[in-house]
């Protein structure tokens, strides 16, 4: 059977390292670049995303039932709006704590941590 992949939506840089910290715990990323349709009826457990820089793809997002981790270094009202549009999404701020961010990960892919509908902010 095949993992569902965890789709990352970041700038080239962090995306790298988020994919390899991700791999390094036994999960299968893949770094979007493009555009996030693609993402609607594939096996995606988890999508994150940065704030501002996936900001041009929330519309994509927005219309997806996986949940989502959103990064970001500042709260706004646009990205509360945003966020309040999705079924299943977590914040978290940066400068990110890599032990809670890999556990927060864990729990959403096991099904551990179950958003029940909008956002938390972590």
């Amino acid at each position: 059977m095949e993992k569902e992949k965890i789709l990352i939506i970041d700038e080239d840089g962090f995306s790298r390292v988020c994919a390899a910290i991700l791999a390094s715990e036994g999960y299968a990323a893949e770094r979007l670049l493009h555009d996030a349709a693609h993402v609607v009826g594939e096996r995606v457990g988890l999508v994150i995303a940065s704030y501002p820089f996936g900001e041009r793809f929330f519309t994509d997002l927005s219309q997806i039932s996986q949940p989502v981790i959103v990064l970001t270094d500042h709260i706004s009202r646009d990205l509360l709006s945003f966020l309040e549009g999705l079924d299943r999404s977590y914040c978290l701020m940066k400068p990110l704590n890599f032990e809670q961010f890999v556990l927060l990960v864990r729990n959403i892919m096991s099904g551990v941590q179950i958003c029940p509908g909008g956002y938390s902010i972590v």
